[in-house]
């Protein structure tokens, strides 16, 4: 169809991005396609029945005792929006306050890897209202359908292509409705994920960092990404370690987190590791552990000695080590010296 030649929908002004309640009225009645909101594609009917012009004139009621999905115009009862945005959140409110029966569906519908993969854009603007919609209401549908963009696989680590902005979307989204949201954001933070693609847990660790919820649920998953996920063969990602601990360091008890782990034998027996560590106390800005590092640096330059007569890979980590400890002290020192001083 020619968009020129499409129906306006009467409500939101000065709008030139079509929404949510637009592309339904725009649907063909009675065409069965799979219920989704946006961009171009409709909800239907546990029937089959699609909501599109027809339905606004009385064809979608719902009726008593069945699955029918309620017309455009019932569902909006006349109220005009300001931003399509507006009338996109009033929508998924209203289907989910007064017609429960459809609202997994239309979930279920909305969050797909066919959208992930063909119309991101379309899914991350879902993602957007539907965090917007339910924030503060600890919805369980919308808490199974976001996490599935975080925590399942064939999201992250799909082989054909990547969105990290639809990742954060989600993770945002889900800090948003309340905390069973928390709950199933943490979920994702798993070995298993950390071993099958770490880089998204990065972008879900810089998205907590972002939004600093107090949960200790966020400081617990953090930590383990930083300090024990491994994988198969032992092996770790410095990045993805980096990167969890600088996010754990803006967290409330986020500081009490890392210092637990700034240990002689824990640093001793992985010194690769923690030179990741370090990075991330680096970009982290985390001066409150400037008395640490200090201690820290004496005990593996302390090892190091030991090692004189002993080359080989474990004094090579040990060494870079003591550099990336002294490169973050100075760091500190050029902040408090340029009248930045350290947290």
């Amino acid at each position: 169809m020619d968009p020129d030649s499409r129906p306006e929908l009467v409500g939101p002004k000065g709008c030139t991005d079509g929404g949510v309640v637009r592309r339904l009225q725009e649907s063909h009645a009675g065409e069965r396609m799979a219920a989704a909101l946006v961009l171009g594609l409709v909800l239907f009917s546990a029937h089959g029945r699609a909501g599109g012009p027809d339905a606004a004139a009385g064809a979608g009621t719902p009726v008593a005792g069945t699955n029918s999905f309620p017309s455009v115009a019932e569902v909006l009862g006349g109220r005009t929006f300001e931003t399509y945005t507006e009338q996109d959140v009033y929508f998924l409110r209203a289907i989910h306050d007064r017609y429960p029966a459809q609202w997994p569906d239309l979930l279920a519908a909305n969050i797909t890897v066919k959208d992930y993969l063909l119309s991101p854009e379309k899914l991350e603007r879902f993602v957007n209202e539907l965090g917007e919609a339910m924030e503060g209401r600890n919805d369980p549908a919308a808490c199974t359908n976001l996490a599935m963009l975080t925590g399942d696989p064939t999201f992250y680590a799909n082989a054909n292509t990547y969105h990290p902005e639809i990742l954060q979307a989600a993770a945002r989204a889900l800090m948003r409705i309340g905390p069973a949201g928390s709950k199933a954001l943490v979920s994702a933070f798993t070995e298993s994920h950390y071993g099958a693609d770490p880089g998204s847990l990065e972008d879900l660790a810089d998205a907590i960092g972002e939004e600093h919820p107090a949960g200790s649920e966020f400081v617990q998953a953090l930590a383990a990404t930083a300090f024990d996920f491994a994988t198969t063969n032992g092996s770790y990602y410095p990045r993805c370690t980096a990167a969890a601990v600088k996010n754990l360091l803006g967290l409330k008890d986020g500081f009490s987190a890392v210092r637990a782990h700034l240990r002689t034998e824990e640093i001793l027996g992985n010194p690769g590791r923690f030179q990741a560590v370090m990075d991330g106390i680096a970009a982290g800005r985390a001066g409150q552990l400037a008395t640490n590092l200090v201690a820290i640096q004496a005990q593996v330059r302390a090892k190091l000695e030991g090692l004189t007569n002993s080359p080989g890979g474990y004094r090579d980590d040990l060494r870079e080590l003591d550099s990336r400890i002294g490169r973050t002290l100075a760091g500190f020192e050029v902040r408090e010296s340029a009248g930045h001083p350290v947290p």
